[in-house]
């Protein structure tokens, strides 16, 4: 057995299992998904849970392939998720890096097969309702401090319409993109997954960067190649507002020290940044409240 994945949750062995015998066929590679280091264990529920999304996903889309359930065990006392192992190398998020990919096509084409999936009927799926919904509950985040006044108000004043949700990964960075050179894209991880907004689903992986993909015009590549795939079109000012409430968070967790180390005033330079970068997006429209 041998270290695959470490992330913030959970660490991720993979081996190749022989059962002999074997009447089901069920020998070969196997991942297992243990908790990382200093990390809440998470229940036998929450893995029964995420598996039965993955089983909904796989038998709904054919354009992605992701992990099968295959058993929970119990590991000293702690619940480790045993699922099926997907080849594949991760997703370079730097334009250049993996000759003849385009990151933003690739998370475009992921993101809009995740989004058109109908999971409604999974129980215990967490999320919101609505668009809106969605985006009232991060806004939150930008609530009762002086320096995030304005990005509040801008965020307030570009509430998304009260349009349902759709299933979203939660989490698109590439570690979790796996690129095969015969088999459609791989999507691990789906810790995050949720019901909610669609721009969300582009800000977590732009994370307010000025140049994503490290490209000019990164955002509007991919939202442009995300509509080339047939979804409704998401505007720059809907992912700015996610990046801002983001943003937010990681500037609240620097004041507390809670965060990755980022001084705070370089965490609100950069959320300011953002701020002006969404206003020209929408037309430089300022708040009733701001004028």
């Amino acid at each position: 057995m041998s270290r695959v994945g470490h992330g913030l949750s959970n660490e991720v062995y993979a081996a190749h299992v022989e059962l002999v015998p074997d009447p089901e066929g069920r020998s070969g590679p196997y991942a297992a998904a243990v908790p990382a280091s200093g990390s809440a264990p998470r229940a036998r529920a929450s893995w029964q849970r995420e598996g039965d999304l993955l089983e909904r996903v796989a038998a709904r889309t054919r354009a992605i392939r992701v992990p099968r359930l295959a058993a929970i065990v119990s590991v000293d006392g702690v619940d480790v998720a045993v699922r099926s192992y997907l080849e594949g190398v991760p997703l370079d998020l730097r334009a250049g890096r993996q000759p003849g990919v385009a990151p933003w096509e690739a998370v475009a084409r992921v993101a809009a097969a995740v989004h058109a999936v109908d999971a409604g009927d999974v129980p215990g799926l967490e999320g919101h309702a609505t668009r809106r919904a969605h985006a009232l509950s991060e806004i939150a985040v930008l609530d009762g401090l002086p320096e995030l006044r304005e990005a509040e108000r801008w965020a307030r004043d570009h509430l998304p319409d009260e349009e349902p949700s759709t299933l979203l990964h939660g989490d698109l960075l590439g570690q979790n993109i796996l690129l095969h050179w015969e088999e459609p894209y791989a999507v691990i991880d789906w810790e995050h997954a949720m019901c909610g907004d669609p721009a969300y689903e582009m800000a977590i992986v732009t994370r307010g960067a000025r140049r994503p993909f490290q490209i000019d015009h990164g955002l509007t590549r991919l939202l442009d190649a995300y509509a080339a795939q047939g979804r409704p079109r998401i505007e720059a000012p809907a992912v700015h507002l996610y990046e801002l409430c983001l943003l937010g968070r990681w500037y609240r967790e620097a004041i507390e020290a809670e965060g990755d180390g980022a001084p705070p005033d370089q965490r609100l330079r950069h959320l300011e940044n953002v701020l002006r970068r969404a206003r020209a997006a929408s037309g430089g429209r300022m708040t009733q409240a701001s004028r």
